[in-house]
């Protein structure tokens, strides 16, 4: 490998570059898999550099009887098998490509790291979380006491730069494995939730909450806990900031802005993980409310599948029922705002009394102007006797007689009246609509 590959890529073209470049393919089925945890086991408990062909015979006899495989010829399929983690760059051949008279094998740091991955099951607690993040504030403790002791360049990388980066980074990266472990468990939560409802509705009912409960409570418990130990640390760090910044310590500062970019990944972890399970708490809640108690012995589920299923040979349709327009009731237009009618209060003691008095007034003069029309036999148009007021008047006054005058209008008139059906403003700039109300139509 060049001397340029051996580093990091730099940008995401370059990495998406060197790994399709890379000629790199990986095909691995369950029983290879078992089959390299395995010898990555037997490696550990036989403290061996190298793994003989009667090694990995012992460890392929294991996976058989665990797979059920045929245990016939079992030598040759040891050597598929083998070829086969070979191919896939999971087993590495060390004994100079085939010069020795046996061939010996170790594993790849690429089949290592998938049996580790496989064995990455502890979750992330609050207790665990707390013991981490407690060791991580105690190392900033002691990096912030020396730094009032020296401040040499060599100081800066043992003291400082060496520990920020190996130490915190691993106490980091440990938290950020159980934090895959547990978002493995919220899967396997969400796929038991399932499976209980698919058995028996009703004897799941209280295990699917029991579930929700318990998961919801620790993810809760969990970002509380990320929140209020994140600030801790980012105290302790920002004290180190501080004195980096001083001293000029570039690799410092860059560690530092680092370790705050994870810092601020893990809270975002912990709030999208409490929204996403609370999404999915509701929506499950809802399930087991509005479908499971409801329908416990799923019959409503049962009939509808079977008139879906029946319907290409009996179909069947909704009928939708729609209501008769009365026609004398008045359509609202939710478009229209009509502003409201206002006054303004008066704090005068008189303001009642001089109100009653021009009450009367319009009354009076309302009462005598229909009666000179009644007298005259003339016709009588409702909007028309009153706009002349609403125009010398405010509304609040004139409003509470027009009921009088309708009901004098009804009784002294002698005639059928006729009203129309539409709703008419006496004045375009005054909110009062009314049917109007004619007497005395020429026919």
């Amino acid at each position: 490998m060049r001397q340029a590959d051996s580093k990091a890529p730099t940008s995401v073209p370059e990495a998406v570059s060197r790994a399709y470049h890379s000629g790199l393919e990986i095909t691995i089925s369950r029983e290879d898999m078992a089959f390299i945890a395995g010898i990555h086991t037997y490696l550990d408990i036989q403290q061996i550099y190298a793994l003989e062909s009667s090694d990995l015979e012992r460890v392929y006899q294991i996976v058989t009887d665990v797979t059920r495989s045929n245990p016939d010829s079992i030598s040759q399929r040891v050597i598929s098998a083998t070829e086969r983690l070979h191919k896939n760059q999971l087993l590495l051949r060390i004994d100079g490509g085939g010069l020795s008279q046996r061939p010996l094998y170790d594993m790849t740091q690429l089949g290592k790291s998938i049996v580790r991955f496989l064995h990455e099951t502890e979750k992330l607690t609050r207790q665990n979380l707390t013991i981490i993040t407690s060791r991580i504030i105690a190392f900033l403790s002691e990096i912030r006491k020396s730094l009032e002791t020296s401040g040499s360049e060599t100081f800066w990388s043992e003291k400082v730069q060496i520990p920020l980066e190996c130490i915190v980074g691993e106490l980091l990266e440990a938290i950020e494995k159980r934090q895959r472990g547990l978002d493995l468990e919220q899967n396997a939560v969400r796929s038991q939730i399932s499976q209980l409802l698919e058995k028996d509705w009703l004897e799941a009912l209280e295990s699917c909450e029991q579930l929700l409960t318990t998961t919801s409570d620790t993810l809760q418990e969990l970002y509380r806990t990320i929140l209020s130990e994140n600030t801790a640390i980012k105290q302790g760090l920002s004290e180190i900031f501080e004195q980096a910044d001083d001293h000029r310590q570039l690799k410092v500062l860059d560690t530092i802005d680092t370790i705050f970019h994870r810092l601020d990944q893990l809270e975002q972890w912990g709030k999208e993980r409490v929204a996403s399970w609370s999404q999915y708490y509701r929506r499950v809640n809802d399930f087991l409310q509005s479908i499971v108690r409801f329908d416990p012995n799923r019959e409503l589920s049962r009939r509808l599948t079977e008139q879906l299923q029946a319907y290409p040979r009996q179909p069947w349709f909704i009928r939708i029922i729609k209501p008769y327009r009365f026609k004398t009731l008045k359509e609202i237009n939710l478009a229209i705002e009509t502003p409201r009618v206002t006054r303004t209060l008066v704090d005068h003691a008189d303001a009642t009394e001089n109100a009653d008095e021009q009450g009367n007034l319009i009354l009076d003069r309302m009462m005598a102007d229909l009666k000179q029309r009644l007298d005259n036999q003339e016709s009588i148009d409702l909007i028309e006797l009153i706009s002349p007021y609403l125009e010398q008047y405010p509304l609040e006054s004139v409003y509470p007689h027009i009921g009088t005058i309708i009901d004098l209008i009804l009784k002294e008139s002698g005639q059928k009246p006729e009203t129309t059906p539409k709703w008419d403003r006496p004045l375009a700039d005054i909110a009062l609509e009314l049917q109007n109300l004619k007497v005395g139509l020429d026919k």
